[in-house]
């Protein structure tokens, strides 16, 4: 599960926000592009002039598409656009639970900044999987032998939104920890460093229980 609207974001900020002229607010600016990856939140996006709202949501579209085209494909499913529109409104509600806060940011001798984010881990997939495949052996017991494919992929399909949602409604967290995100002067422009981001990603989900 890699989240691309997160880079996606970062290659508008490119192109978009200088590093010469006002202070730059590096804290400000990293909150902005996890509020608008992770909570489709554009305010800060906006109020900053980092891109428009309009801009802001087509990024934060673009990336949950890719998350939820992604996790489908690794099922190895034919999926119906109901199908996808069910797991996409669940997804959207993962990654809103994310539970992070920015801190203050270092200025480098550099020029660039590093900012600290501390965060809670969502452990959300790990008892998703346990459950789907409970959930599963519990369907294959109840089988005729009848059943079309196209049925068995629908039950699939069905079995884990349903276990997705009930791991949201039931959700817990780990123990708050810290990590840091540089944002670097690169040709006078600041830009987070990617894999920063996706450490960052990577923490704040149990995004091992899926791979």
């Amino acid at each position: 599960m890699k989240k691309l609207s997160i880079i996606a974001a970062c290659l508008l900020m490119i192109s978009l926000l200088g590093g010469c002229g006002a202070k730059f607010d590096a804290s400000g600016y990293v909150k902005a592009l996890l509020d608008n990856s992770y909570k489709n939140d554009s305010a800060q996006f906006v109020s900053m002039k980092i891109g428009t709202a309009d801009e802001a949501s087509k990024l934060y579209e673009e990336g949950l598409d890719t998350e939820v085209n992604a996790m489908v494909s690794s099922m190895g499913y034919s999926v119906t656009d109901d199908q996808k529109q069910a797991i996409r409104e669940v997804f959207a509600k993962i990654l809103a639970g994310a539970k992070y806060t920015v801190g203050e940011a270092e200025k480098q001798d550099d020029g660039s900044y590093v900012v600290t984010v501390t965060y809670e881990q969502m452990e959300i997939f790990e008892p998703a999987i346990e459950s789907y495949m409970d959930k599963i052996m519990e369907m294959q017991e109840g089988l005729t032998g009848e059943e079309s494919s196209d049925e068995l992929v629908a039950m699939a399909i069905d079995a884990f939104k349903d276990v997705l949602d009930a791991s949201l409604a039931n959700v817990s967290y780990a123990e708050p920890e810290t990590t840091t995100i540089t944002v670097e002067l690169i040709d006078k422009v600041y830009t987070p460093n990617q894999s920063d981001l996706y450490d960052l990603e990577a923490s704040l989900f149990d995004i091992d229980a899926v791979n």
